[in-house]
């Protein structure tokens, strides 16, 4: 899927998340050790382990959801540390896709989709929608857009919440 990109100072190809030797401890278990990982511009790659391996617990630190112990992690040349402000900025721009796919079931598909480009990134409605219903168009369920998620089956929800993180809704960092 191609995208365009008219905030950011990265070219196609540049870093644009790195993660240096991270270090994670719940209590006495180290669940991060030594954890490094850099993406460029435009790369899609997949994270894939057994289960409690640390793999959600890793994509929580790259949005600041998870504190770290040691390393350091920078997004978009904007390092992650305890100054809110940077983390607001990181998260401005960075959307996650959970393992638990819920939309707020008393608002229709197209108004969870607009939620966070109306809210978070301050866009006009009828532009959110407009986005809304072209990236519904592009997933083959432009007819549910007026529909609640308990009107539609799990898989169509389950569409609908990767349609923020695909185009626009953030500057393209969807983890």
């Amino acid at each position: 899927m191609e995208q365009t990109d008219t905030n950011s100072n990265i070219n196609e190809g540049e870093e644009i998340i790195s993660c240096v030797t991270i270090n994670k401890w719940f209590g006495h278990v180290h669940v991060l050790k030594d954890v490094s990982l850099n993406v460029k511009k435009g790369e899609v790659l997949v994270i894939l382990s057994p289960s409690g391996a640390g793999k959600s617990t890793f994509i929580r630190t790259i949005n600041g959801l998870e504190e770290i112990q040691k390393g350091h992690i920078t997004i978009d040349g904007i390092s992650l540390s305890h100054d809110v402000k940077d983390i607001d900025l990181i998260r401005k721009e960075t959307g996650m896709v959970f393992q638990q796919f819920n939309l707020f079931p008393h608002m229709t598909i197209l108004k969870n989709i607009t939620l966070a480009p109306i809210w978070v990134r301050k866009k006009p409605k009828a532009e959110a929608e407009k986005l809304a219903l072209e990236l519904l168009e592009r997933v083959g369920i432009p007819e549910q857009a007026d529909k609640y998620p308990g009107q539609v089956i799990r898989g169509t929800t389950t569409t609908c919440c990767h349609c923020p993180s695909t185009r626009d809704a953030t500057r393209n960092h969807a983890i």
